[in-house]
């Protein structure tokens, strides 16, 4: 049942590995430490965590405990809320996300202006998710340590960055690392009150149809979730 702890430790070590490149490239020249680079992530850390992962999935295991309706719909909800950190993040780096370089500029506009890391703090919340769906042992435990790897891969991934790009340590003062802060800004300080708004108002209308009241909740969640997600890309973004 957690033979799939094999392929998912192996993977965590090449991933792990491969945020090296200033090392790399030290040794092997620019060329060199992004080909090794691009060899242990996505030739053999990636595939392998990836088959870890599945395994984990498919593994014939019976759930914990049953979550229900609102377990299932939030943790629906916390896949496609994270799913668009980690898309738009990849969108945004390009190539750079898989295969990183000396050459590379740093990036610190759109996501990137507000944390440094919402790839994986997207991953983060997406794996939050699907443990809430899929609550067995062996997903439990592939979801508690893709978690720590993805928090302990941010830090090796910075101790690179800080020597390939020496602008980087005054972005790490200036932008968190996982949830953004509007401190300075005081419009952005009520950026939440129109989808708070929304959101009461969606439960209201559905616990007036005459669902429960978490039921009420949770779909309202389920209804309002993209609306706020875009609503948010559009605030940032502007």
């Amino acid at each position: 049942m957690y033979y799939f702890l094999i392929p998912l430790f192996i993977g965590f070590i090449f991933a792990g590995s491969s945020a090296f490149t200033a090392a790399f490239s030290r040794s092997w020249g620019v060329n060199g430490g992004r080909l090794v680079t691009n060899l242990l992530r996505n030739m053999l850390g990636i595939p392998l965590y990836g088959y870890g992962l599945v395994l984990a999935w498919c593994g014939t295991s019976t759930l914990i405990f049953n979550l229900g309706a609102i377990g299932q719909g939030l943790g629906w909800l916390l896949i496609i809320a994270g799913a668009v950190p980690v898309i738009v993040g990849h969108l945004q780096l390009g190539w750079r996300t898989h295969m990183p370089s000396m050459n590379d500029s740093l990036m610190d506009n759109g996501l990137y202006a507000y944390v440094r890391h919402p790839i994986y703090a997207g991953g983060l919340v997406v794996f939050i998710g699907l443990a809430l769906v899929h609550f067995t042992a062996p997903w439990l435990m592939a979801s508690i340590l893709s978690i720590i790897f993805f928090t302990v891969m941010a830090k090796l991934e910075e101790v690179d960055l800080l020597q390939r790009m020496p602008k980087y340590s005054d972005y790490m003062v200036r932008v968190p690392g996982f949830l953004p802060t509007f401190a300075n800004d005081t419009l952005s300080r009520w950026v939440w009150i129109c989808p708070a708004l929304g959101l009461t108002l969606a439960t209201l209308v559905f616990y007036m149809w005459g669902f429960t009241l978490w039921t009420s909740f949770v779909a309202a969640l389920m209804l309002v979730c993209p609306s706020i997600v875009l609503w948010g890309l559009v605030t940032l973004r502007n």
